[in-house]
C-alpha cells in the first residue's frame, strides 16, 4: 500500500533491466580482450651454466626483505608437498610486453609453469618459446626445445604452459628476452634464503 509521503523502491521490472544490463557490459569486456589461439607451451631442457648466461641474468642478487624471504619458503615448501604455488615475482612487463605467471607445480615430468603474455604494444608481436630461459640455484639454465611461437596483435594475449625438468628448485629466475622488440624481462620466480 502506498502512502503520501512514503518513498517506493525500483519497480522489479527496473531492477531486471539493470542486472541484464551489467551482465551484457560485463560478457562485452570480457570477450573484447582477444586471445589467440595460439598457446606457448613447451618442455624445457637443461643447457647447462655458461658465463654468458649468468650475466644476462640481470642486476645482482640482493637481499630480500624478511616478510619476502618467508613468502619463498613458503612457496618452496608447498611445491614440496605438491600444491601450486604463486611466485615472488607474477609479473613483469614493459611498454610491449606483460609476463604474468599465474601458479608454479611439481608434477610427475618437472616443474609446470602457467601464466599468460599479452602484447601491450601498438604494433603486432612475436613470442618465440626460445624467448624464455629459466636458471636454477645451481646456475642450470633452462631453455625451450622447439622453435614455436605465437603472433599476438596489440592487446591480444595467449597462455603459457611450460613444464621444467627440475625437482624442488629452491631459486629460480625466469627470463624473457626478445632482442628484436627491446624486451628484457627478468622475473624471480622462487627464491630460499639458503640460496641467497
Amino acid at each position: 500500500m502506498y502512502l503520501p509521503g512514503q518513498r517506493q523502491g525500483p519497480s522489479p521490472i527496473i531492477l531486471g533491466l539493470l542486472i541484464g544490463f551489467l551482465v551484457i557490459v560485463l560478457l562485452a569486456l570480457r570477450t573484447c580482450t582477444p586471445q589467440t589461439s595460439e598457446n606457448l607451451r613447451s618442455r624445457f631442457a637443461a643447457a647447462g651454466a655458461t658465463d654468458t648466461a649468468m650475466q644476462t641474468a640481470g642486476a645482482p642478487v640482493i637481499s630480500l626483505p624478511e616478510p619476502v624471504q618467508t613468502w619463498g619458503e613458503t612457496a618452496i615448501a608447498g611445491l614440496r608437498g605438491g600444491d601450486k604455488v604463486v611466485p615472488i615475482t607474477p609479473v613483469a612487463a614493459n611498454t610491449t610486453l606483460q609476463v604474468d605467471i599465474e601458479s608454479l607445480q611439481q608434477i610427475s615430468g618437472g616443474l609446470q609453469i602457467k601464466g599468460t603474455v599479452r602484447n601491450t604494444g601498438q604494433q603486432e608481436l612475436r613470442v618465440p618459446l626460445s624467448a624464455f630461459r629459466f636458471i636454477d640455484q645451481t646456475g642450470t639454465v633452462y631453455a625451450a626445445q622447439g622453435d614455436a611461437a605465437a603472433t599476438l596483435p596489440p592487446n591480444a594475449s595467449t597462455t603459457l604452459d611450460l613444464t621444467l625438468p627440475i625437482n624442488q628448485p629452491t631459486t629460480l629466475t625466469m627470463l624473457v628476452e626478445i632482442p628484436d622488440a627491446d624486451i628484457h624481462l627478468e622475473l624471480r620466480l622462487l627464491t630460499s634464503s639458503a640460496s641467497q
